[in-house]
């Protein structure tokens, strides 16, 4: 299971929606998660030939320089040849490689369509391979942010404040994604609090009032160090729509500053229990966010 991000790593990733392969947006989710399979099997080479399996069981496929996702045949229009752009040898995470389809141009993208139709390698034709970690955090986890103080964020009735150490069901978040899987550094991201509403951020005060997927409740999560999955135990920070990030200062919890100190750093842990709930794909909010 694979994310092909696009720009040499630096743009959004390759989806699938019906037969038509996009790429619009950052997210890691169903839509975007395709399954490389080798046409000979065992480990994938540069200058293999392969095949792109979308999440609708169909691969990928190439007529007249227009890409889309339509049969599960693997003919000749669904057999691409992966290349690394630098070097050669086993294909890695992280890698940045080209796709040679069958007529030998290379996948690439303009705008977020998807074609094949020029000879190089470039930086429209560049794709980096990104892989979801077995231990991440997914969409639909039941999780706990611990603060730079020792306490967890919690919420009471609409307020959210972090007034003690306790991991109870105060302190319990249901953490959702565009399209589900893994949750990534730089993904877009809700938290929906025990009571059933989700938290938002309105001037610098952060509540939870609404049960809405808005602009107002959509953060970006971001690893504090590094990139990738995030996982159980990373320190993070929030960032509203604002652009400012959630912080901690005693027992208030606000979204003041565009700084990423202290006390904008909270520690993620996976709490026992989970809930399997996924923000629809084509949501409206995704766009905006982008």
């Amino acid at each position: 299971m694979i994310f092909l991000r696009t720009r040499a790593g630096d743009g959004n990733h390759v989806d699938v929606e019906g037969v038509s392969v996009r790429a619009r947006w950052v997210s890691h989710g169903h839509w975007q998660a395709l399954t490389i399979e080798k046409k000979t099997g065992g480990t994938v080479q540069s200058g293999d030939v392969v095949y792109l399996r979308s999440h609708t069981g169909a691969n990928l496929d190439v007529v007249d320089g227009v890409v889309q996702s339509r049969w599960q045949d693997r003919g000749d229009w669904q057999a691409m040849t992966i290349e690394k752009r630098i070097g050669s040898g086993a294909i890695s995470p992280e890698d940045v490689v080209c796709f040679r389809a069958h007529g030998g141009k290379h996948l690439d993208v303009e705008d977020d369509v998807v074609r094949a139709r020029f000879d190089d390698c470039g930086n429209w034709q560049a794709m980096k391979i990104e892989v979801e970690a077995v231990g991440a955090v997914f969409s639909g986890d039941s999780i706990h942010l611990l603060a730079h103080t020792g306490n967890r964020i919690e919420v009471e009735g609409t307020s959210v404040r972090a007034r003690w150490s306790e991991a109870g069901l105060w302190q319990t978040f249901t953490i959702e994604s565009f399209g589900g899987r893994a949750i990534f550094s730089g993904d877009t991201i809700f938290l929906k609090a025990h009571t059933g509403n989700l938290l938002h951020v309105q001037d610098s005060a952060v509540r939870a009032e609404w049960d809405d997927y808005g602009i107002w409740q959509a953060f970006v999560i971001q690893k504090v160090s590094g990139g990738g999955p995030v996982i159980p135990g990373n320190k993070i920070s929030l960032r509203a729509h604002t652009g400012s990030f959630i912080d901690v200062e005693g027992l208030a919890v606000q979204a003041r500053w565009q700084d990423e100190g202290l006390w904008q750093t909270l520690l993620i842990e996976k709490s026992t229990q989970r809930r399997l709930t996924a923000v629809p794909q084509n949501s409206p909010n995704q766009i905006v966010l982008v």
